[in-house]
């Protein structure tokens, strides 16, 4: 019963570090994307052209 437990906890474990690299990973992808967009914008627009 213990083992079974034990590996029940290891199978938790396991897939909580899964979720959490994917997270990150997606957070990294987002953060990336947000920042080429963010200077595609920028060399597209000048402050100018903005304001009018």
């Amino acid at each position: 019963m213990v083992s079974v437990e034990f590996k029940q906890e290891k199978h938790n474990a396991l897939i909580g570090i899964l979720m959490i690299v994917i997270a990150i990973l997606f957070l990294l992808y987002m953060g990336s994307s947000m920042v080429h967009s963010t200077k595609a914008f920028w060399e597209a627009n000048t402050i100018e052209r903005l304001l009018e």
